[in-house]
């Protein structure tokens, strides 16, 4: 029987860490306003969004929105795949002023500027009295209006190390755009619910302050923000067969050893900042020790029967 592998899940796709481009970083090793260091105000009360030296803090009851542009704007393909993530690290202190049923924060625009256009890949926030919980919606619209998909509970003043992937796929009939977003180890979260069209480019990122004092996106922090596209095409199949099983055979690892299932050539462990962090050549059910890695997400890629394969791991 062939193993067939979608965009979303295991894919083979050439050099698909090294096409990868970091189009906008911010570390807010700063002080002051976002609007003095980069950032542009298109809501709200300007100069409210301020960084202390290492994170943007976003406050209960104000309003600014600013966003940041792109080192270059990112071409979405008219008939192929096309991709772009952005990470972070958020945190929230306590649960004032943020809202029981949902609200988004961040998320990528069409065009940086005053008039950044519709949001897509948006992540959201939403708190109880013990913790807060994030979740992801691939763009807007929708009637009735689409609900994101959410993770479990972070108990507040534990940090979440986040990444939002979203992919437009033009080369579906019909074309589909999906979001999706890991937090920390948990499973990672799929969305598709937004029924608004993809947009033609992804031009910066944006944060969002919503709602009152009492109901919004609270008091949150965000560090360590860093966005990247990913060069467009159509992703190809990977086909092993029964001999051959799947090239990496344990995706979740768990005991610190990532296990294949065919012989390979050139393998590399990216981390989700697309830096080599293991290399590699194996024999199909060698194994490859990690146990000097993260906790998190990897790309691992490497070429089986000289075709370029590769797959997203979750080391817990």
């Amino acid at each position: 029987m062939r193993k067939i592998f979608t965009v979303l899940g295991i894919v083979a796709v050439s050099a698909i860490a090294s096409a990868q481009t970091t189009v906008l970083t911010d570390n807010f090793n700063y002080t002051g306003t976002l609007i003095s260091n980069g950032w542009v105000s298109h809501s709200g009360t300007a100069g409210q969004l301020t960084a202390d030296g290492t994170k943007v803090n976003l406050v209960a009851g104000n309003s600014e929105d600013a966003n940041k542009a792109f080192s270059s704007p990112y071409a979405v393909s008219t008939t192929g795949i096309s991709k772009a993530d952005y990470s972070a690290t958020i945190n929230v202190a306590n649960a004032t002023g943020l809202t029981t049923s949902g609200d988004y924060f961040l998320m990528f625009i069409v065009t940086a500027g005053t008039s950044p256009g519709n949001f897509n890949g948006r992540l959201y926030i939403k708190g109880s009295t013990t913790g807060y919980t994030l979740g992801v919606l691939n763009n807007g619209a929708g009637t009735p209006a689409p609900n994101p998909t959410y993770g479990t509970e972070i108990p507040y003043g534990t940090p979440a190390n986040i990444t939002v992937t979203y992919t437009i796929d033009n080369s579906a009939n019909p074309a589909t755009n999906t979001a999706t977003l890991q937090i920390n180890s948990q499973p990672l979260l799929t969305n598709n619910l937004g029924t608004g069209a993809a947009p033609a480019t992804l031009g910066g990122v944006a944060i969002r302050q919503a709602g009152n004092t009492t109901s919004g996106t609270g008091n949150v922090s965000i560090s360590n923000l860093v966005a990247r596209v990913y060069a467009n095409g159509s992703l190809a199949v990977a086909d092993f067969g029964k001999e051959k099983s799947l090239f990496v055979k344990n995706t979740f690892v768990k005991n610190n050893e990532i296990v294949f299932g065919a012989d390979a050539k050139d393998v590399k462990v990216y981390n989700m900042f697309g830096q080599i962090v293991k290399t590699a050549s194996v024999k199909a059910d060698g194994t490859l020790n990690v146990a000097d890695l993260a906790k998190g997400n990897y790309i691992v890629t490497g070429t089986v029967n000289n075709q370029a394969i590769s797959q997203k791991i979750l080391k817990d």
